[in-house]
């Protein structure tokens, strides 16, 4: 049977983009409902063919949701956490691709609640799986690289605000292996005209793309390692959301309340 999915963050392209992959999925049923921002609340926003009805932060709890129901939110740091507290108080588990918020708040509203959920800054599960990697290094290898230079680049489509929290979660991983770094230092592309010759993103791809480069140098400029991860589009985002989603269903079958969970988690599941 397929579970309601009530789809967060409207009109946002991310969570546009789950919608549509989840609507072509036997496992879900996206519901005609939608939170969105007061601009666009009690309009009618089409995607992907189908109609769903806006419900800003003042009309959202007219919602009726029923017992069975699930969420997905992709929405701004601004809102992210009041939409975690909104789906927490209803009962309603959910999926949280949100960046930018203060992700132990957002634990604390879940532990306190009734409801499980899946909050990860990045669905990309290949990316994250390098990330897994990473996290080893600096744990096994402490200090292992100290003294050496990081740079950090990271291209993203012009509406996303927040520096990547995947580019400062990779930093920090290069930080537990020595060298010197802060969350300052990382070159931020948001101009599409920079961003078509350098990283060189193509033109189709301006509007949803994560271009993350890293450059590591020993103090004597002998040795260069180089680590480039892209993502051009949002299909690879929308697929890790879903798989997600699943492995919050078959927790919450298995009657797990209060509990959040990374994309790490959701993976290891599978191995």
């Amino acid at each position: 049977m397929s579970a309601p999915l009530l789809v967060s963050g409207l009109p946002g392209r991310m969570v546009e983009e789950v919608a549509v992959v989840a609507a072509s999925s036997p496992d879900f049923r996206v519901l005609p409902h939608a939170l969105s921002s007061d601009r666009l609340d009690g309009r009618v926003h089409a995607v992907g063919g189908m109609e769903l009805l806006c419900s800003g932060p003042r009309s959202r709890d007219e919602i009726p949701n029923g017992a069975d129901w699930m969420a997905v939110d992709f929405s701004t740091p601004d809102s992210g956490l009041d939409n975690i507290r909104w789906l927490s108080a209803r009962g309603i588990p959910f999926v949280s691709g949100t960046t930018g918020f203060d992700r132990n708040e957002a634990a604390k509203i879940v532990a306190d609640s009734s409801v499980s959920a899946v909050i990860a800054p990045n669905m990309a599960f290949p990316i994250v799986m390098i990330q897994s990697a990473l996290n080893w290094l600096g744990k096994e290898y402490p200090g292992a690289l100290e003294g050496w230079r990081l740079a950090v680049t990271e291209s993203h489509q012009a509406g996303k605000r927040d520096t990547s929290g995947t580019a400062k979660a990779m930093a920090g991983h290069f930080q537990e292996l020595g060298i010197g770094f802060s969350e300052a230092d990382i070159r931020k592309i948001r101009d599409p005209d920079v961003q078509r010759n350098d990283p060189g993103i193509p033109e189709e791809h301006l509007g949803g793309h994560a271009w993350h480069g890293y450059e590591l140098s020993e103090p004597g400029g002998t040795v260069d390692i180089g680590l480039r991860h892209a993502v051009l589009g949002r299909k690879i985002y929308a697929e890790g959301t879903l798989r997600a989603l699943r492995f919050l269903k078959r927790r919450i079958d298995q009657g797990e309340r209060g509990a959040v969970y990374s994309l790490e988690d959701v993976l290891r599941e599978r191995a």
